[in-house]
């Protein structure tokens, strides 16, 4: 029990001494202190919207809601999720193939949907989403990072490192 408490204050000391940059932060992330930062979450967002959108929107606004650590049960794993809404628009709309009729119909694989997300589950909207020339879209979700060395694997399959 001492010996944790000495080990413990040591490593306290170590890290309050330490030149406050890069070195530090790297020390901090090696005993479990690096969370998903806002940085890497919107790399996941950018790489996700490129891939759902077909024309490039501006991001506006992007504001953390939430983040919380995970741990599955079963298997150990540790993740992160990290909840936000963020606001596009697409000046030059996106997917305009999907555009309904006069009829309000929907070309085949394409949703009526106005729910937009990037990374969709089960329950969010099938198919290719018509966005309007001009429109802003708001974006209400969560991302889910799981534990990948030293760093988290986002939902767009690339592995981040947060300092």
């Amino acid at each position: 029990m001492r010996s944790l408490k000495v080990k413990s204050l040591a490593l306290a000391a170590l890290l309050a001494t330490a030149p406050i940059g890069a070195q530090r932060a790297a020390a901090f992330c090696l005993f479990g202190g690096c969370d998903v930062t806002e940085t890497e979450a919107k790399a996941v967002f950018d790489n996700l919207l490129k891939k759902r959108f077909d024309k490039p929107g501006n991001l506006i606004e992007f504001k953390k809601t939430m983040t919380e650590r995970l741990e599955m049960h079963a298997t150990g794993e540790k993740g992160y999720e990290y909840f936000f809404n963020a606001t596009v628009l697409f000046p030059e709309g996106a997917n305009l193939d999907c555009k309904p009729d006069d009829a309000n119909i929907f070309p085949e694989g394409c949703s009526p949907s106005k729910h937009f997300v990037t990374s969709p589950r089960s329950t969010d909207p099938k198919g290719r989403q018509y966005v309007a020339p001009g429109e802003k879209v708001l974006f209400d979700e969560e991302y889910r990072f799981y534990e990948a060395g030293k760093g988290w694997k986002g939902p767009d399959g690339n592995i981040y490192n947060p300092d």
